[in-house]
């Protein structure tokens, strides 16, 4: 009896099911349907940007130049090669692009009061990808990738030059994919490179909105900290000099910082890598944006490294004053990373007597650890080996070469 009864309710559910089966399908495929029966207004949709205020610029935009044909085989998405310029938009694409960056900044010119000393933008641009695809019907995708570099010149001084790229992918279920008007299936691909487009050019006027309201003599300084051997980004802290003011990193190794257009020392520490330290000229263009991608040397067990700005004063173990931001740079690096321990290792040229200069660089490597030691790192954690003029870099028989070869290093024992 059981048996029979439940035999009955999973008859009826299943017939239940099958009932409900095609509105199912109805759902699934009006949900799929947006991709190809709504088209939202997106080669004309308005720009995201706010704040960006043109009042005052006589502004104009150079057709973009068309360097697709220099990426044909590049893979876009899901390995997806680029196809040949004739098979999207051959003729138009520049134009398009053109008329949508000229009408986005009409847009930016808030003010209608007449400005007697107007500067000038020019825009420069050129397309390197600019590829859409719609792919499948009732579990259809679309995608389009767009890459351009996009420049502003003012008053023929180069303000910002950079390359924007957006990978913009809907199965036609995301809320900006939304609209009424049916589309055929080049409209999709029209749609989604639009709005692909839409965000690229977005970044360039978020850019150029912070470079217009940078204050005198600063710039922005953006890019990523990677790993030296894999090209990951990394974590990582960024103290810049004179400036004394510093920066954080995120996961991705992504960094975006406002500093003064001068030469600054760049100083960057993470868990697991060797500190890195660089001059940069950040001020050596017009350019109010600079890019700069800076690599990290995982820790690990031999790996060398050169202790720039060790100086001493002639045949002493004074320490002269700027050997103390790099002293305390290696402390940094040795508190971050608790468990290393190195060998510090000091390097004479050969001018002097070969037993005088054994003795010395002991001496100083002595005098370095000693420094770290005050500062709180265990001294069975730090080795000192004075090497004299055994272990030359370079011939001794120049000033260069002896320069080069007069150094402190330290090598890692254990990581």
């Amino acid at each position: 009896m059981q048996y029979g009864n439940l035999r009955y309710y999973f008859s009826k559910m299943i017939g239940f099911v099958w009932v409900l089966f095609p509105f199912f399908c109805v759902a699934q495929n009006k949900l799929n349907a947006r991709l190809f029966y709504s088209k939202p207004k997106l080669h004309y949709s308005p720009s995201k940007v706010t704040g960006l205020n043109l009042a005052g610029y006589d502004i104009t935009v150079l057709p973009p130049e068309d360097h697709r044909a220099d990426f044909y085989g590049e893979g876009v998405y899901k390995n997806k090669k680029v196809h040949a310029i004739e098979d999207f938009f051959e003729s138009p694409a520049m134009t398009e692009i053109q008329q949508k960056i000229i009408s986005d900044l009409k847009k930016f010119k808030l003010s209608k009061k007449h400005v007697l000393l107007a500067k000038n933008i020019t825009i420069h641009s050129s397309v390197e990808i600019f590829y859409p695809q719609v792919r499948g019907f009732i579990h259809g995708e679309s995608f389009a990738k767009v890459r351009m570099q996009l420049q502003a010149d003012i008053d023929h001084s180069v303000y910002l030059r950079k390359k924007y790229e957006t990978l913009y992918v809907t199965d036609g279920t995301d809320k900006e994919f939304e609209g009424t008007l049916s589309m055929t299936m080049e409209d999709g691909e029209n749609v989604t490179v639009g709005m692909a487009l839409r965000q690229t050019l977005d970044q360039f006027y978020s850019d150029l909105h912070k470079v217009l309201t940078l204050p005198p003599h600063q710039i922005i300084l953006s890019g990523r900290v990677l790993n030296a051997k894999t090209g990951t980004g990394v974590a990582a802290n960024l103290f810049f000099q004179p400036d004394s003011s510093v920066c954080t990193s995120s996961a991705e190794g992504h960094f975006d910082k406002i500093i003064s257009a001068t030469k600054q020392e760049v100083r960057i520490s993470a868990i697991h890598y060797i500190n890195y330290a660089s001059l940069f000229d950040a001020g050596s263009s017009d350019l109010k944006m600079v890019e700069a991608d800076f690599k990290l040397q995982p820790i690990e067990k031999g790996i060398s490294v050169k202790l720039k700005n060790i100086l001493f004063q002639v045949s002493t173990t004074n320490l002269l004053a700027e050997s103390y931001p790099e002293l305390d740079s290696v402390y940094l690096f040795l508190k971050t990373n608790p468990n290393v321990q190195i060998e510090l290792q000091g390097h004479t040229d050969n001018r002097g007597n070969a037993d005088r200069d054994l003795e010395l660089s002991q001496q100083r490597v002595n005098k370095i650890k000693n420094y770290l030691v005050t500062k709180g790192i265990r001294a069975q954690r730090i080795r000192g080996v004075g090497l004299g003029g055994t272990k030359p870099l370079a011939g001794n028989d120049t000033e260069e070469g002896r320069k080069l070869n007069r150094r402190v290093e330290f090598v890692i024992l254990k990581n």
